[in-house]
């Protein structure tokens, strides 16, 4: 009897679900949304929703509000788990206590230009995984307001440059964060 008859006839049994983890592990990760994929498919998929509902002005207005709201409580609770420890607010120590692992979602390529830090960023687990399902503009409502709000809610004296992949014109987007008193 093949599988699935067997599961609709008899249900699951520890037996016949014992191979599950070593298939998964010889998958690896081929299956798996990486870094916060899903999360960008989960927003993408609503901004979708809230826009075609509401109207292009008024849903991303919405939506802006809500991004801000979370990209907020992110920094803050950064400047909490930091605070905790004893130490400023600095940019190095926002960079350490970060909620997202950014190596590995953001594979980022950095120099220090002037002084300011210079990100360039050309793949991007999460405008990735909302593009993958064809949602690479909604996706883009979250970018476009998340990490000014995030520094916003850790420290205002942050200030950040942001070229998105629209400003761009290509497959990357760069982030220039500046904290040297003569640049701001």
């Amino acid at each position: 009897m093949d599988d699935l008859t067997r599961e609709k006839r008899n249900g699951f049994d520890f037996e016949y679900l014992m191979d599950v983890p070593a298939q998964k592990e010889a998958l690896g990760e081929t299956l798996q949304t990486p870094g916060f994929g899903l999360a960008a498919q989960l927003f993408a998929a609503t901004a979708r929703a809230v826009i075609e509902r509401l109207g292009p002005e008024k849903g991303e207005a919405l939506l802006k509000e809500a991004v801000e709201y979370f990209g907020e409580q992110r920094g803050r609770r950064i400047a909490e788990r930091v605070r905790a420890r004893g130490l400023p607010l600095t940019f190095k120590n926002w960079l350490i206590h970060s909620d997202i692992d950014s190596t590995r979602n953001f594979h980022p390529e950095p120099e220090v230009t002037d002084g300011d830090l210079v990100v360039r960023v050309g793949r991007c687990t999460f405008f990735d995984a909302a593009r993958e399902w064809g949602l690479e503009d909604y996706a883009g409502v979250y970018c476009r307001y998340v990490d000014f709000a995030i520094l916003r809610g850790y420290n205002p004296d942050v200030k950040l440059v942001l070229q998105d992949r629209m400003a761009t014109g290509t497959d990357h987007c760069i982030f220039r964060y500046i904290m040297k008193e003569g640049n701001r």
